[in-house]
């Protein structure tokens, strides 16, 4: 098996985590982080990203309130 790397630019450490394109688009606009995009064919598959543990923890600090409002409306 191919270990893959984090997708953010620069960062060359081992990926933990796996997530979806427009869920870690909040890295870009909230951190300022570049990512780089896989197995996207637009506009159907927006494609995926992979994050270290770091990014990952980053990921889930910034987009704390998004996920609550999804979640919420998710549920009613």
């Amino acid at each position: 098996m191919v270990e893959k790397t984090c997708s953010v630019e620069g960062c060359g450490k081992t990926a933990a985590r796996e997530l979806s394109y427009p869920d870690a688009k909040v890295l870009e606009d909230k951190a300022g982080l570049k990512l780089k995009v896989y197995h996207a064919r637009p506009p159907r598959r927006p494609g995926v990203v992979y994050l270290c543990e770091e990014h990952y923890k980053l990921w889930k600090r910034l987009s704390r309130e998004e996920r609550k409002i999804r979640d919420m409306v998710l549920k009613s």
